[in-house]
């Protein structure tokens, strides 16, 4: 008879003992533009309410024990992850795998896809993307499966250094899916819309993972009561 698993990673209330907590946040709002082009559009800040969000999930992760900060390198979430580790006295970790997913990388990067494409050529991508929640909807995207595969390497790797402790990972909502897709065995690549600065948890031991929590935004919505149009 094979021996119980001692380790509830179900359990909310359980202790870290012998497994990692990640608490995944998404980075704020972004500048975005349909001018941009296709290179710009992988690395904007924060807008002005994207800062107003990042200081918001700061502050409320401040009252949470915080073992570790490790961010994508991308300035968005620098800047979200930043803040957040401000509150422990710790600095970010950074980590290039954990950068987004890129659906221009194989577009001319001088050029911006929304301004040489036809409209209805782009909207259908979106469209399709939206409808299926498959990243094959993307015509000049990077790899989809080669993209899940080196974030959830990166995922594996923090887990296995941080048992019995609590992880902040300011990233992005590709990376995020990536991480609940695995955890929940989707067979999509966007199971969820996950929102600026949401927090979506997930407990891991060894190759296990658990969710406990997704996109938990109540932190915005003091000031927050839409969500841009170039922002989704």
């Amino acid at each position: 008879m094979p021996r119980a698993r001692s380790i509830d990673l179900d359990n909310p209330f359980a202790p870290l003992t012998g497994l990692c907590e990640l608490i995944l946040v998404r980075h704020g709002e972004q500048v975005l533009s349909r001018e941009l082009s296709a290179r710009e559009t992988v690395d904007p800040p924060l807008s002005e309410l994207g800062e107003r969000q990042a200081e918001a999930v700061a502050n409320r992760l401040a009252r949470t024990r915080v073992d570790a900060v490790y961010s994508s390198p991308l300035r968005r979430a620098l800047r979200t992850g930043t803040l957040i580790a401000s509150k422990h006295g710790l600095e970010p970790v950074v980590r290039d795998e954990l950068s987004e997913y890129e659906p221009w990388q194989k577009f001319p990067a001088d050029q911006s896809p929304f301004e040489v494409l036809p409209h209805e050529e782009v909207a259908a991508m979106f469209r399709d993307h939206i409808r299926t929640r498959r990243y094959g909807a993307f015509t000049y995207a990077e790899d989809g499966a080669e993209f899940h595969a080196r974030v959830l390497r990166q995922i594996s790797s923090i887990v296995d250094a941080h048992l019995g402790r609590r992880v902040v990972i300011s990233c992005h909502g590709g990376v995020i899916n990536a991480v609940l897709a695995d955890a929940l065995g989707s067979a999509f690549d966007m199971p969820v819309r996950v929102h600026h600065t949401s927090l979506s948890v997930v407990r891991g031991a060894d190759t296990r993972r658990a969710v406990q929590s997704v996109n938990d935004f109540t932190h915005v919505l003091d000031f927050q009561s839409h969500v841009g149009a170039m922002n989704l």
